[in-house]
């Protein structure tokens, strides 16, 4: 399989009873080098899909609650895997792939590909971890807050001066985390890993590990 160059050098948590994370401890990012995966940012307010109803809701559309689903496209594009949100959505919506209407089960990424891609965990907010999925090329989706809303960026790589590196959904553009969400000790909620090849499932810790939130529709850039 080929995969992209790795260069050295809105939604309220409706459901966060049920999915409440016991957070794992984190620490700072003790990167000596720099890592950066290549992956060309995905915008979930594209016009050709943002108007698409986001799997069976009544309100939601990719362009309002589509950040995981994105992120999500995003990081398969790594494994020559491709679609678009607008076709993963497809997909997910007639493939059970959705909970409650329009909550992404993400072991759904699993089935989509076929096993080339297994979701391996959803853990807490560790920047241990986050660096040796980074440093193994593998991104990384985290959940983070955007005006007080969930949403899920795709962590692609480190450097020394600005620290992680996103590919960000709500503004389809790549950023560094620091820039928008501040220190990712605290910006970081949790995070969600994939691999290639795995068994599914493997540090879910005895937490639900299959149900992520949207955004919300409320407009971010209000």
């Amino acid at each position: 399989m080929k995969f992209s160059r790795l260069t050295v050098g809105l939604r309220p948590a409706v459901v966060a009873a049920a999915v409440a994370l016991a957070m794992a401890g984190s620490h700072p990012l003790a990167a000596s080098a720099e890592t950066t995966i290549d992956i060309a940012p995905m915008n979930q307010q594209n016009g050709a899909w943002a108007g698409t109803r986001l799997g069976t809701s009544p309100t939601e559309t990719i362009g309002s609650a589509g950040c995981a689903i994105t992120a999500v496209a995003m990081m398969l594009q790594f494994y020559d895997i491709n679609p678009d949100p607008g076709v993963f959505n497809a997909w997910l919506t007639a493939n059970g792939g959705y909970a409650f209407d329009d909550m992404l089960i993400w072991n759904a990424v699993t089935a989509y590909s076929g096993g080339r891609v297994t979701f391996s965990g959803w853990l807490g907010p560790d920047l241990g971890v986050i660096e040796a999925e980074l440093d193994a090329a593998r991104p990384v989706i985290a959940e983070v807050q955007l005006n007080g809303n969930q949403h899920f960026v795709l962590l692609t790589g480190y450097t020394l001066s600005g620290g992680l590196v996103i590919n960000d959904p709500w503004f389809g553009d790549v950023v560094s985390f620091n820039a928008r969400y501040g220190d990712p000790a605290t910006g970081i909620l949790s995070i969600r890993t994939f691999m290639v090849g795995e068994p599914a499932g493997l540090r879910v810790d005895g937490r639900v590990s299959w149900v992520a939130n949207g955004m919300s529709a409320q407009r971010l850039a209000r």
